[in-house]
């Protein structure tokens, strides 16, 4: 008891000691590179540039001010062949990570206990644990908190994009471009964080303790990016006609933050400040004494608006032709399935296809549910990894009919979960007369599973909505799986019939 009380205490003393390094550092970095580095760059483009910019007087470059950057800073094609910053991208996410990590340490007791055991052995069961769709997260982790985590990883993504790293909301393509960009890369960041080696399973063995469900792997980077698109409408519409009418710096800053909070946490990661923007001009200093000037003059009637936005100016030259097939096919579905032998389960799934003929598509999917009308302290879930191809003989049309087929693997869990036994398990850890490690699911509850190949065919019908989207109106499939049966769920034989939404790319 006493160690147990010490590792606490040393943990959470090197934690806040790890934060208030951090405070102090950027609190003693240089001359501010928000404010110094984009005096006589901004306005920028896509923002509208008053001439009033334009006839202010230019002192002496610095040594890091070259004509060349500012040159750049002006032109909205400079960055079309600049590479991404893989470096700095990937030491920035992996901050955050190790922010997150130690955040856990500092705050839950059962995360430094799991540090004590076999590393991975105890990491390579809480993988394999990964089932269902719930993970036992209240609705503002699962649905608010961790979506905040996707959008920070996708902005941490943006600010080292140089093509897309000033695309606000109104570039359509490029902003859709960039926003599939920052989809990709928060999926990556946020898969690690949940299964990588620097990972919740690796680092607390969260899936050995709660219910290990795909909650986070799919909604961390999709409703992310979701928070993103609305943090980019807010700024368009609310914080830029705001920076139009004022040069209060504490109003700059607080709008800046308060209506872009994850963008702003993205900046913490490159040791910038938290209101600093790569397209606006910034709010102290010089900058600010511009902004006054600038404001003073559009208020006389003497100059234009600091920030009007302008739509990107169309390529000159002949438009690019875009396949109506689409040679790529993100889709995320929820589907019912009932089991012939008798129960059935909601759920959902992912998939991805790549077009290797104009009519017959690779397919690959992986999809759980939920097994319904459990008996109390019961639950089962079932979970599919399929390949297979598609046939859509009509696949430029806007109604397209299609026939598939898959193949690959089933497991069925049922588990049986002991409430009683759970709560006085918890009750013993936290008086500190329990077992010496926080218990695990395992302590509690009693699991029975079945793996076997399985196949899957059907099809159904693709309504096109534009060029970008479609909607998979109905697919209706045969399962068959070569497993037993895991007590009451009899999964041998079923019927699937799914809805979703899938995401063309490459025909746009």
């Amino acid at each position: 008891m006493v160690t147990r009380f010490v590792n606490r205490r040393l943990v959470l003393l090197f934690c806040v000691a790890l934060s208030l390094w951090g405070s102090v550092s950027l609190a003693t970095q240089t001359s501010p590179l928000a404010d110094d580095l984009y005096i006589y760059t901004i306005p920028t483009l896509p923002l509208h540039e008053p001439s009033t910019v334009a006839d202010l007087p230019v002192p002496p470059l610095s040594e890091s001010d070259s004509p060349a950057q500012h040159d750049a800073d002006l032109d909205p094609d400079a960055y079309n062949n600049a590479h991404f910053q893989w470096k700095p991208a990937l030491q920035q996410a992996f901050f955050f990570t190790g922010f997150m990590h130690g955040y856990r340490l500092a705050t839950e007791s059962q995360t430094r206990d799991a540090l004590n055991g076999h590393w991975w052995r105890n990491y390579h069961r809480s993988i394999g644990e990964l089932r269902g769709w719930d993970d036992g997260d209240t609705f503002m982790t699962s649905y608010i908190a961790h979506p905040f985590e996707g959008a920070i990883f996708g902005y941490i993504e943006q600010q080292n994009d140089p093509r897309y790293r000033r695309v606000m909301w109104g570039d359509g393509q490029k902003y859709w471009i960039a926003r599939l960009r920052t989809l990709a890369f928060s999926a990556a960041m946020s898969t690690q964080w949940t299964l990588g080696p620097a990972s919740e399973a690796s680092i607390g063995n969260v899936q050995l303790r709660d219910s290990p469900g795909f909650v986070d792997l799919v909604g961390t980077p999709i409703f992310g990016t979701m928070v993103m698109i609305a943090e980019d409408v807010t700024d368009r519409y609310l914080v830029a006609p705001l920076e139009n009418h004022t040069a209060n710096r504490p109003v700059l800053a607080f709008s800046r933050m308060f209506l872009s909070p994850t963008r702003s946490f993205a900046n913490l990661m490159a040791f910038k400040y938290p209101w600093h923007r790569d397209d606006r001009l910034g709010i102290s200093g010089e900058n600010n004494k511009l902004r006054r000037e600038m404001l003073r003059d559009y208020e006389a009637g003497s100059g234009g608006k600091l920030f009007d936005y302008t739509p990107p100016k169309k390529s000159s030259g002949e438009a690019p032709r875009y396949p109506l097939a689409a040679p790529v096919e993100l889709e995320s579905s929820t589907h019912y399935e009932t089991f012939l032998g008798g129960g059935s389960c909601v759920g959902g799934s992912g998939s991805g296809a790549v077009r290797i003929k104009p009519s017959l598509q690779l397919i690959s999917e992986v999809s759980g549910c939920l097994v319904v009308n459990m008996p109390k302290n019961q639950s089962g879930d079932s979970m599919m990894y399929q390949v297979g191809t598609r046939w859509a003989p009509r696949a430029t049309r806007r109604v397209s009919p299609f026939l598939q087929m898959m193949a690959g693997g089933r497991r069925i869990t049922h588990e049986i979960d002991d409430p009683a036994k759970r709560d006085a398990l918890m009750k013993e850890w936290a008086d500190g007369a329990g077992p010496i490690h926080y218990p695990k699911r395992e302590d509690w509850s009693v699991e029975h599973q079945q793996n076997g190949l399985a196949l899957s065919a059907g099809g159904g019908v693709d309504i096109a909505l534009g060029r970008a989207f479609a909607w998979r109106v109905g697919n209706l499939e045969y399962t068959h799986s070569w497993l037993g049966h895991v007590d009451q769920i009899h999964a041998a034989n079923g019927l699937r019939l799914s809805s979703s939404l899938v995401l063309k790319i490459g025909t746009w």
